[in-house]
């Protein structure tokens, strides 16, 4: 089965403070999750992060080097799409090069890296990007970087960012659920689904 979520941004501190999240540590915070997420997804399930699995400011930062252990602590396999921290790592630490990222990710239990996913599920293709901004027009996007600002629902898609589901995964299930609410009332709601505030 797949499984979906972004923005987990591992061992940061200013991550709990600025998304209120419950913990009182990062390492709690990190705890929590691993444990939540292998109770859903098993060996043989794919969980697809989209983006910000990792956290990174700038050339100074380190705390992205033990959170990129975690993909190894996960039962299920873990496949990262990647988010604005980790192009920030690419950038300060491989030499710009996304081959070289990919490698380290590969070799610390990460199944797979891309920038980008389209992938076929529940019938469909979904195109998986970080950022909203990035969706690809014709079919449903799965994307994260919002946090919780703006909610789930977009008209081309769904954020799936963990905050937004008490830091669990969504599953398919969950993702056929979104979809099903999209189609009997959320694009039929002009108070959600609002072209122009006047």
């Amino acid at each position: 089965m797949y499984f979906f979520t972004s923005d987990p941004h591992f061992n940061n501190w200013e991550t709990l403070r600025n998304d209120n999240r419950p913990f009182k540590t990062p390492k709690a915070f990190d705890r929590f999750v691993i444990k939540t997420w292998n109770k859903q997804a098993k060996k043989g399930d794919t969980i697809f992060v989209v983006g910000d699995f990792l956290d990174c400011d700038d050339e100074t930062c380190t705390r992205w080097q033990k959170a990129a252990t975690y993909a190894k602590k996960l039962k299920a396999d873990v496949v990262l799409i990647l988010g604005n921290n980790e192009k920030r790592i690419i950038k300060f630490f491989f030499e710009n090069s996304f081959k070289k990222f990919r490698s380290f990710c590969l070799e610390n239990g990460f199944k797979e890296v891309y920038e980008n996913l389209e992938l076929d599920f529940l019938g469909q293709t979904f195109y998986l990007t970080h950022k909203p901004l990035d969706y690809k027009r014709g079919m449903l996007n799965l994307f994260g970087h919002m946090h919780r600002g703006g909610g789930i629902y977009k008209p081309f898609g769904f954020n799936i960012g963990c905050d937004l589901n008490h830091f669990r995964l969504y599953s398919e299930n969950d993702i056929k659920h979104l979809i099903k609410m999209k189609e009997l009332y959320w694009d039929k709601d002009e108070h959600i689904n609002m072209k122009e505030v006047k």
